[in-house]
């Protein structure tokens, strides 16, 4: 556990912790202390004239000091829990995108929500466990101050006990483990079933299949090892308490033929071990719960390695931008050589991109065109700084881009994706003039009569496909980057809007000196374009606009070559 978490809160934790400890031993001896008097009151020992202000101050101290010590543990495990979801966003974010796509969104969500929320809630638990284990301690001390016989003997007790349940446990730990295998294949499965529903309401036969055959095993699946763990969990956790009877009557009936004690011990013992029997049943309830947070913790400390192994140095070790401003005669952006590779039909046969010579210069408007599949998307990526080049390298003002500059190159561009996730709020720090400008391009985009700006969050982004789009594209605005990619943004549109994008929008952009690369199919707005660069087979072919006109491009093998 202590391995993920941050030094710096390790270190000003510590002296809180040790804190903790110590009021949590001064409230277990206030709780043996009110056993010791109970028993002595009981077997006649002590004189209750003047005890009640003695007792009842016990009482209040054991009160203070058990929840202050809970209270410091819980704030400890609550900020452990923050500063890990903050920490796993953050390297999430620095992870390089293909790496995030071959582990999945089913498993990170998994990990995000599930697996955090199973620690958080074992971190509840565990200022009770902590508590409760120094009870046990203290009175297990008592225990053998009052009589070393009935300690050794309860204490072989309790070590048999143990050994038996270290062998029973592995049978549940087992099925906890499937337990949690399942949970991503319930995650992926409910994922379906959110992003599918309406292909799902078409076809009630589809629909029957996908809830009787595809989510009711996984579910029955988990039913079945979840219910077997706990079966386990819970006979073990009511033999335990069954047991602490038993160990009474060895102490009452077999220990004084053995090792005679006196009545008033004989009584406190009972007692004590009769005060012990909560805390003990809270520990082997609150097992389980601790079982299932030591698995949850194991994946998100593998996932915390994945993601610190793949992990891009965030490229902000200088303020001062690397790039600089755009250089008369060179490309804005260049592609030398580059190669990139990803999964094809077979693994044995992987679609390559490239190799690429590209030039993009400051203020172009460039269209990306070509079928599907033929490579335009993962030409963006890299374009975007998304993927990384497996072979060549990409320049920016004439500066190769590496791994240290990576993140400034990243920030010259604005992008709508055609699978785009639309924030409904603008993420930005300098928040002054936000609500001004989205108002003007709200009215602009014709969206000003649904929706408006609170602060820098739009009042509701439940729209229309096509809306939602235009939303992005405000949201895209509003970065004000010198580069923009759209990916498709006029297919959710209609004619008017369309048009409006080709012909108003981007030569508005254009006008401000930005650089736009659009993917495309709408081939009547093909002449708005500066140069059109088709992808085919991973390799670029530059068209013109009069061989566009006359079908002269279709179909030609081409060069790689895109300048």
């Amino acid at each position: 556990m202590f391995s993920i978490i941050p030094a710096q809160l390790r270190r000003q934790s510590m002296p809180r912790l040790v804190i903790a400890v110590i009021a949590g031993f001064a409230g277990a001896l206030c709780s043996a202390e009110i056993a010791r008097l109970i028993g002595q009151v009981a077997a006649g020992q002590i004189e209750t004239r003047g005890l009640v202000i003695v007792f009842f101050a016990v009482c209040a101290a054991q009160l203070l000091f058990r929840t202050s010590s809970q209270i410091i543990v819980l704030d400890f495990g609550q900020q452990v829990i923050c500063s890990l979801r903050i920490e796993l966003c953050r390297k999430i974010l620095r992870t390089p995108y293909k790496k995030l796509q071959s582990l999945g969104k089913p498993r990170l969500l998994a990990i995000l929500t599930t697996d955090i929320n199973t620690f958080a809630q074992a971190s509840q638990m565990l200022p009770l466990a902590f508590g409760n284990v120094v009870l046990i301690v203290v009175c297990l001390v008592y225990m053998a101050w009052l009589s070393w016989q009935a300690f050794a003997c309860f204490f072989v007790f309790l070590v048999v006990g143990g050994a038996i349940y270290h062998s029973i446990e592995r049978w549940p730990l087992r099925e906890m483990q499937a337990v949690r295998d399942q949970l991503d294949v319930i995650f992926r499965h409910f994922r379906s079933l959110l992003e599918g529903t309406r292909e799902l309401q078409l076809n009630d036969a589809r629909a029957r299949y996908f809830t009787e055959h595809v989510v009711h095993s996984t579910a029955h699946a988990f039913r079945r090892s979840f219910t077997r763990a706990m079966l386990i969990y819970s006979l073990v956790a009511n033999a335990g308490g069954m047991l602490f009877y038993v160990a009474i009557g060895l102490i009452l009936l077999v220990v004084p033929h053995w090792f005679p004690q006196s009545h008033g011990v004989l009584v406190t013992l009972t007692l004590l071990l009769l005060f012990l029997i909560h805390p003990v049943s809270e520990v082997m309830t609150i097992l389980p719960i601790l079982r299932q947070a030591s698995i949850a913790l194991q994946r998100i400390r593998i996932l915390d390695a994945e993601l610190m192994q793949q992990a891009d140095d965030d490229g902000h070790g200088s303020a001062d931008d690397p790039f600089g401003a755009a250089v008369e005669g060179v490309p804005l952006i260049r592609f030398s050589a580059v190669s990139h590779r990803y999964p094809g039909l077979t693994e044995d046969h992987p679609f390559t991109l490239g190799p690429i010579d590209l030039s993009i210069r400051q203020g172009e408007v460039v269209y990306l065109i070509g079928g599907n599949g033929s490579g335009k998307t993962t030409l963006a990526m890299l374009l975007l700084g998304l993927y990384e080049p497996e072979q060549g390298h990409v320049e920016l003002n004439g500066v190769k881009v590496e791994r240290d500059n990576l993140a400034h190159y990243r920030e010259r561009f604005s992008a709508v994706f055609a699978d785009f996730h639309l924030f409904d709020e603008v993420l930005c720090e300098d928040q002054s003039q936000i609500a001004k400008q989205a108002a003007q391009y709200l009215h602009k985009l014709e969206l000003d009569h649904k929706v408006s700006m609170k602060g820098n969050r739009f009042s509701t982004v439940n729209l229309s496909s096509g809306q939602r789009k235009r939303m992005a594209l405000i949201a895209s605005y509003l970065e004000d980057r010198p580069i923009y990619l759209f990916d498709e943004w006029a297919a959710d549109q209609d004619p008017v809007f369309r048009r409006v994008f080709y012909t108003q929008l981007i030569p508005e952009l254009k006008r401000k000196g930005k650089t736009v690369i659009v993917i495309s199919h709408d081939d009547a707005y093909f002449e708005c374009a500066d140069r059109l660069v088709q992808v085919a087979n991973g390799r670029l072919i530059d068209v013109s606009s009069e061989a566009l006109k006359e079908g002269l491009f279709a179909g030609r093998s081409g060069s790689a070559v895109a300048e």
